[in-house]
């Protein structure tokens, strides 16, 4: 690849792109539930991303921008600690098998069962993407750029990472998860459910059960998109999973949506991160993710590198500042 002109730029959201971000997110639905949809949201997450990084331990967001030509083109964010303002909810599916002897018949069927697996994981969550940026290498950005600034902050971060994928919806837009599952615990709709869940989930303990759901006894469609991605979040997905993420057998409560996992040292970043002696790389074919600075300094880009002869490219190196490293973001060819 060669350099993207102009360049995006990954780096921490300030309260100076409050208003550009919600002109972004307002339009966001209601499937979305950690983006940050009104100015107060976003301020309150900003707010907490400055206070997390001066070391206060009740603040638990971290929201990034990508900036390109001076315009804000998404929002991407991690969540530190699951569980730290309430117990972070999944639903476990497990495979059961009976068999009679007499008569000769056997049946399986699979059950989900509400647990907490991803407590203390450390989600990449907030990803949105402004329509103008599709087809802009801003995406692929907007996900690796967390990657790289939690390799650079690894102390601050857990040993291990999650996202959960926004769940499959009909051509309506409707969520047979919640449909024939969730709202039948949850007797409210969609969108108040996540407005409640945003600030206050002790309703999910308090009314879905604790006992397994059989999924046999709900209609086909529930079995059929537990653990499936929205179309539009597919590509998101696969991205991580070529950074490193693993599927799991656990899925949203509310949409059903997938939950993927990764080792902090075992993501594509941490796996082939190294520290550039040269930058005078013109041009190379795989893509890679330029980063430096700490905490609110922190920048990112993609540009071209040799890892072999640990070179790197010095207009990226210029337009990021200080500190850098270099590390190769995704194996893919242009």
């Amino acid at each position: 690849m060669t350099l993207d002109t102009p360049l995006n730029i990954f780096r921490l959201a300030t309260v100076d792109d409050i208003a550009a971000i919600t002109a972004i997110t307002s339009a966001a639905d209601s499937g979305l539930t950690t983006v940050p949809r009104t100015e107060a949201r976003v301020a309150d997450y900003i707010d907490q991303s400055h206070r997390f990084l001066a070391g206060d331990p009740m603040a638990n967001r971290v929201l990034f921008v990508v900036e390109r030509d001076s315009e804000i083109m998404g929002i991407s964010g991690i969540i530190p600690k699951l569980g730290l303002e309430r117990p972070f909810y999944s639903f476990k599916r497990s495979r059961h098998a009976r068999r009679s002897m007499k008569p000769n018949l056997s049946v399986r069927y699979d059950t989900l069962q509400l647990t907490n697996d991803f407590d203390d994981f450390t989600e990449l969550a907030s990803i949105y993407l402004a329509p103008k940026a599709r087809g802009k290498g801003v995406a692929r950005l907007m996900s690796l750029g967390r990657l790289g600034f939690i390799e650079r902050h690894r102390a601050m971060f857990a040993a291990q990472l999650m996202a959960d994928i926004r769940g499959w919806v009909d051509a309506d837009g409707t969520s047979p998860f919640w449909e024939h599952l969730a709202s039948k615990f949850i007797q409210t709709d969609f969108d108040a459910a996540d407005r409640l869940s945003a600030t206050d989930g002790n309703f999910i303990m308090e009314l879905l059960p604790n006992l397994p759901i059989m999924l046999n006894l709900l209609p086909k469609a529930v079995d059929e998109c537990a653990g499936k991605p929205h179309d539009i979040s597919a590509g998101a997905m696969g991205l991580l999973m070529s950074a490193g993420f693993d599927t799991t057998d656990l899925c949203d409560i509310f949409d059903g949506g997938p939950a993927i996992i990764c080792k902090a040292e075992r993501t594509l970043i941490a796996r082939t991160r190294f520290e550039p002696i040269a930058f005078d790389c013109q041009k190379s074919d795989l893509k890679f993710i330029h980063y430096g600075g700490d905490r609110l300094a922190f920048r990112a880009a993609m540009g071209p590198a040799n890892p072999l002869t640990k070179n790197g490219s010095r207009d990226i190196a210029t337009a990021l500042g200080e500190g850098l490293s270099v590390s190769l973001a995704v194996e893919s060819r242009e």
